[in-house]
């Protein structure tokens, strides 16, 4: 009990209801007299219990100090990721400024949310910005292989952002029944597109997909790098905005507009409280 006194009262609790478990048999509900007897009690008998995990607090507390802050987005431009496109999906204007690569699971909720969020990106910054999708199936996705060797299946027709989308939309069955219903819904030539798919032929390219992103600090999905900085998780607009803006600064080009309607754009008019649009 030598340490007992200089825990605070969160730490108190943390330790109470950790041990309540442990001391409690019965199914009656005991009376906080009896829980504070009981931990006592247990406390005195077991004083190294309370030693070890006060240390063990004390530890992730250190340790957590010790963590490096996140860079700086300004830290982040002076070194940013040289990443190439690997035969990956393109839409916008080839010769845009900006490059978006992303590196996605199509069984991924975080990266099916951040869907719309891309769609603006795209509308926003028409003609500044191309965006091109590389693969990261995560091994916990039973589907997502199948899923990307899909969409590439379907990239050979010519019809990857149909299959894309289609994907993304049924994304909660992404069995081979339901894939081969999205390719006949898209009109693929589905004959050519069940061999493709259930070929290796693109086995190399997600390979590499995957062995990119997790040397380069893109092991969960998605993950975006953006003229080489790089972005992780489901974000809003506003973390694309700014990266987007800073970089188009450095090139000499001024910040596209927000289109009227888009969060965090100023109304074309002013309109009534009620009606008013709120900033996403």
């Amino acid at each position: 009990m030598k340490r007992y006194s200089v825990l605070n009262l969160l730490t108190k609790a943390f330790f109470i209801f950790a041990l309540i478990p442990a001391l409690l048999t019965g199914g009656c509900k005991p009376s906080s007299a009896d829980v504070e007897t009981a931990l006592k009690n247990y406390l005195e008998k077991n004083p190294q219990y309370l030693d070890k995990k006060i240390d063990e607090v004390l530890k992730k507390k250190n340790m957590a100090q010790q963590r490096p802050p996140e860079p700086t987005l300004e830290e982040l431009m002076k070194k940013p990721v040289a990443v190439d496109l690997n035969g990956a999906p393109v839409e916008g204007n080839p010769n845009a400024p900006i490059t978006i690569v992303t590196f996605s699971d199509f069984q991924c909720p975080f990266c099916s949310r951040v869907g719309p969020t891309i769609k603006q990106v795209m509308k926003q910054y028409e003609g500044k910005v191309r965006y091109a999708f590389r693969f990261h199936p995560l091994p916990f996705h039973n589907n997502a292989m199948s899923a990307a060797k899909a969409a590439l299946a379907a990239n050979a027709q010519g019809k990857f952002w149909q299959m894309h989308d289609a994907l993304f939309d049924g994304q909660k069955d992404l069995s081979d029944d339901a894939i081969i219903a999205m390719a006949k819904k898209i009109g693929l030539n589905v004959n050519k597109f069940k061999t493709d798919w259930k070929s290796d032929k693109f086995d190399k390219q997600i390979a590499a997909d995957l062995d990119f992103s997790n040397k380069n600090g893109a092991s969960g999905t998605p993950a975006f790098f953006i003229n080489g900085i790089p972005l992780k998780g489901a974000r809003p607009l506003q973390s694309f905005t700014e990266i987007i803006d800073k970089l188009l600064e450095q090139k000499g080009q001024k910040p596209a507009a927000a289109p009227a309607g888009a969060p965090g754009a100023a109304p074309a008019a002013a309109p009534k409280p009620e009606t008013q649009p709120k900033n996403g």
